[in-house]
């Protein structure tokens, strides 16, 4: 598993995820969004796993409303990833204080993990702040 871009910075992250997603097969990978918030969107944070293809990308939590500038490079994000083809996405919700440790796992218990507890979502609901 790939480890893709820094906490909190949203920019910098998208940046160095578009380089990395060369080579990602879209159509078989899933997309999941680790977030800590469900009914608090305005104060949520994101973290990304994309799983599947050829290889699997993980970024640190960098985007939402959370960072300056981090709602609109989610969007931008999720506008990306529709257009290059990625049709499954996924949202999984976890405590506040539990995101940092679960980013710190070790790949295999990670996607065990966040297989147990993500639910499709609908990425059209991060594109409201899009350009």
């Amino acid at each position: 598993m790939e480890r893709v871009g820094l906490r909190s910075a949203p920019r910098v992250t998208l940046e160095a995820l578009k380089e990395a997603l060369k080579g990602v097969r879209f159509p078989e990978a899933k997309v999941y969004l680790i977030t800590d918030w469900q009914d608090r969107r305005e104060r949520a944070r994101y973290a990304l796993l994309i799983h599947g293809g050829k290889k699997d990308l993980l970024t640190p939590d960098a985007f939402g409303p959370a960072f300056p500038g981090g709602e609109e490079a989610l969007a931008e994000l999720m506008a990306l990833l529709l257009e290059r083809g990625a049709r499954k996405f996924y949202e999984a919700v976890v405590s506040p204080g539990e995101m940092s440790a679960l980013l710190s796992l070790p790949p295999e218990e990670l996607l065990a993990r966040i297989n147990a507890i993500a639910n499709p979502t609908d990425p059209h609901i991060y594109l409201k702040k899009a350009a």
